[in-house]
């Protein structure tokens, strides 16, 4: 999310928390570095529109294909996402591919993959991704699709599949930051039951799902 705290401070947060909660005081901690119990790595679904799409973690490969995925991008839609607005170069740059394309016990994305068939290369209409949060069992969602791509039903079964995710991996509640404009994915927060909470303050709203 947004403004979070750097690692070290995460950790120093985290420890004074169990060290002063009953109720964290026994718990285990998540993070995404494990495998998410009972849940297959990836998914075969079809979406209408589509046609069969695999839903499955990004990987270090995926960056020329994330090249592709952003170069397909309105500036609508990247402001939707970072709240401004980042050039091409910024976004693609190999730096920052290579840590975005990387799962960490912090970060966990996956990806809405077109598979490739002897015609057609292999095309990501969408990335979603879960981060950490400071509060223990909270986890952040993060979602971007190809402007080609944006349905309501496509981004339906990426978010349904973040939020089956974040409880695999033992979050117990998720949220996210949306602009105020943003109806659709505001509705579709709402349509899976979570709970909008506009913040006057900087103008976003938050999205909060107990898990």
């Amino acid at each position: 999310m947004r403004g979070a705290l750097k690692l070290a401070d995460k950790e120093s947060v985290m420890k004074n928390l169990l060290a002063t909660s009953p109720r964290f005081a026994s718990a285990r901690l998540p993070d995404f570095g494990g495998r998410p119990r009972r849940m297959n790595l990836e998914q075969i679904t079809a979406v209408k529109g589509f046609g069969k799409v695999n839903l499955r973690p990004i990987r270090p490969e995926d960056e020329e294909e994330m090249i592709r995925f952003h170069q397909n991008l309105s500036e609508e839609s990247i402001y939707l996402r970072y709240f401004e607005y980042l050039g091409l170069d910024r976004r693609t740059s190999h730096e920052r591919l290579t840590r975005i394309c990387t799962n960490t016990p912090e970060s966990y994305a996956v990806v809405v993959e077109k598979t490739a068939t002897p015609h057609r290369e292999a095309e990501i209409l969408a990335v979603g991704r879960l981060t950490q949060m400071v509060e223990p069992f909270q986890a952040s969602f993060d979602m971007l699709m190809n402007d080609d791509a944006h349905t309501r039903a496509l981004g339906k079964v990426l978010l349904h599949r973040l939020v089956k995710l974040a409880r695999a991996f033992g979050y117990r509640v998720l949220t996210g930051e949306l602009l105020v404009a943003d109806h659709d994915t505001l509705n579709l927060c709402r349509s899976l039951g979570f709970n909008p909470q506009t913040r006057p303050q900087d103008g976003l709203v938050q999205v909060t799902l107990d898990l």
